[in-house]
């Protein structure tokens, strides 16, 4: 799996996101913020493959965050008549509140039942579905490798092969 990194907010798009694999676990680093554009750390995780139950992407409507980006753009509206400064800085910051409460996110469910996740930027659902896909895979991987039915098949057949080559 190649490590993808995303962007979780307009307001903040210094801000990457990063998924990635490192052998038997998927590494998970979320920046934190405060007010959703003041910079505060991240959260780090990491889970075992061998821990992930299933892994879904989610495209939801934050309600209240449209609403209040609905209020910051009149509000920058309204405000264009005294402050134009003030007025176009307000609205360009509920124009980017209005998008940002449109998300995907990515949900990984572990087989303990725990729910870990990241939300993604609309612009970016695409690399929300890769990761997903790319975590999918592993997940068949690990249970290919752990699968004894099919590996006891297999030897059996090499079994069955080497005696049939001997009598020949």
């Amino acid at each position: 799996m190649e490590t993808i990194t995303f962007m979780t907010s307009l307001l903040t798009f210094y801000l990457k996101g990063e998924i990635a694999h490192e052998q038997n676990f998927i590494r998970m680093k979320v920046p934190n913020t405060i007010l959703t554009f003041i910079p505060l750390g991240s959260h780090k995780e990491t889970i075992a493959v061998n821990q992930i139950a299933s892994v879904d992407t989610d495209f939801r409507l934050i309600f209240k965050h449209l609403l209040l980006g609905i209020i910051e753009a009149i509000i920058g509206l309204v405000c264009m008549d005294s402050s134009a400064v003030l007025g176009i800085i307000l609205l360009l910051i509920g124009i980017m509140t209005i998008i940002n409460s449109f998300q995907t996110m990515l949900i990984i469910n572990t087989t303990s039942g725990a729910i870990k996740g990241a939300s993604f930027l609309i612009f970016e659902k695409a690399k929300a579905e890769k990761c997903a896909e790319q975590i999918n895979m592993l997940i068949s991987q690990r249970m290919d490798d752990t699968n004894t039915r099919i590996h006891t098949e297999n030897q059996t057949d090499a079994l069955v092969n080497a005696i049939n080559n001997i009598n020949k």
